[in-house]
């Protein structure tokens, strides 16, 4: 009984032979682009099973073909993904710098108002960079005066519509009055009574 050994050995047959250096280079180089053996270029050169070499050939190029777009996709991706994060830090830094700045008006004296329309903030945006000034500065009695301030302005908001719509009589009057008052508060919350505070507070600091 043969081994497996002795049977590979009948089936296939050693070929030697040797070549130039220059040859030999060219061949191991030709071998690993195209992925065949050096039998595979001995039958091409030869001649033999030219279509199982063309079918081998083909074969590779599409797994070159496919190689080659798994390379671009994989770029175009980390060329995404770094265009989206160098975004984002620009996105930072200018909300930084945004921010920055707002700090430095309020430094300055400047008001919320005058803030918002300097940097052309919303509302809430310009609110939120005071209040975390105003936290970093120790300042909570600007904070306390520029909420109070908000607060008036919707309740003088609210009495106007009042007044404007729905008020008729002796509350027309008392609306108007209340209205007078609220605006010579403005000017400087400090004059409203704590009771005056913790209502407006209560009531009317709905813009947050």
């Amino acid at each position: 009984m043969t081994t497996a050994r002795e049977r590979y050995e009948a089936k296939t047959k050693v070929v030697t032979f040797r070549v130039h250096q220059g040859l030999y280079e060219d061949l191991k180089r030709i071998k690993t682009e195209t992925g065949l053996s050096f039998a595979d270029l001995i039958k091409l050169g030869a001649g033999i099973a030219r279509d199982e070499m063309e079918t081998k050939i083909a074969e590779i190029s599409d797994l070159q073909g496919k190689l080659e777009q798994l390379r671009e996709a994989v770029q175009t991706e980390k060329k995404r993904v770094a265009d989206i994060a160098a975004k984002e830090r620009q996105e930072q830094l200018v909300k930084l710098e945004h921010e920055l700045q707002a700090f430095r008006l309020f430094d300055l004296g400047w008001s919320i108002e005058e803030v918002r329309l300097k940097l052309r903030m919303s509302r809430a945006e310009v609110w939120q960079r005071f209040t975390d000034w105003a936290g970093m500065r120790g300042e909570r009695e600007k904070l306390q005066t520029e909420l109070l301030k908000k607060c008036l302005q919707n309740y003088i908001a609210r009495l106007r519509e009042h007044i404007y719509y729905h008020a008729t009589g002796r509350d027309l009057e008392a609306a108007k009055q209340r209205l007078e008052h609220s605006q010579r508060m403005l000017t400087d919350p400090s004059k409203l009574t704590e009771e005056e505070k913790a209502l407006l507070i209560s009531d009317y600091s709905y813009f947050l």
